[in-house]
Formats: C-alpha cells, sequence, structure tokens
C-alpha cells in the first residue's frame, strides 16, 4: 500500500473515530490491537490487517469500499484529503435543516467563485 493510501485510511479512521466519541484505547478494543496500533493506523505508518479492516467497517456500519475510498484520493495532496474527509464527518452529523442550509450557502459560494 503507497504511503497516500495509508495516510488517506489513517485520517479516514481518525476521523471516524473522533465523531464517535472514541478514544484510541476504546477504538482498539473494539478492534482486538493495541492502542498504538491504532495510533499508527492513523498516521498512516502501519497497514492494518484485514481482520481490522473488517472490525472497523463493521463497527462504523460503512462498507470497506466506503472505509477505504481508494478512488477518492488520485492526485491529492495529504492536507487536501484530510480536509475533504473531516468536512465530509461533519456534515453527516448535520440534521436535515442544517443540511439543506449548508446545500445552499455550498451552492452560493461556488456560483461566487467558480465564475
Amino acid at each position: 500500500m503507497n504511503k497516500t493510501i495509508k495516510k488517506h485510511l489513517g485520517i479516514r479512521v481518525k476521523a471516524l473515530r473522533e465523531k464517535a466519541h472514541l478514544t484510541q484505547e476504546e477504538l482498539s478494543e473494539i478492534c482486538e490491537v493495541s492502542w498504538r496500533t491504532i495510533s499508527n493506523i492513523e498516521r498512516g505508518i502501519v497497514i492494518p490487517d484485514l481482520k481490522v479492516l473488517i472490525a472497523l467497517s463493521s463497527y462504523f456500519k460503512i462498507s470497506l469500499d466506503d472505509l477505504l475510498k481508494l478512488h477518492s484520493i488520485e492526485n491529492k495532496s495529504t492536507a487536501r484529503l484530510e480536509q475533504e474527509i473531516l468536512l465530509m464527518e461533519k456534515i453527516k452529523s448535520c440534521d436535515d435543516k442544517l443540511l439543506s442550509y449548508i446545500s445552499d450557502q455550498v451552492n452560493v459560494i461556488l456560483k461566487h467563485f467558480q465564475s
């Protein structure tokens, strides 16, 4: 797994963990690994094995494809990927009314800046 993929997965796991209000220790118990393993995954240092990937996708109720989202990382910097992932996780936690408002505001911003 190349460095960009490992970093992307780490950012994704950290965002999901924080959204769920879990510590690295709590997530490590769920995945049956040490907290250091979770820390290393989040920092993009280690490649999680299939057992850990399945535990993560199961706990967060997302598919492995959604967890990895490999198609979304082509030609993007790590900083860009981190911003996208964190923004998506924040948007997913909004209620319908707030989501509608955010959508309207994004459309106004895009219209203004894409002219």
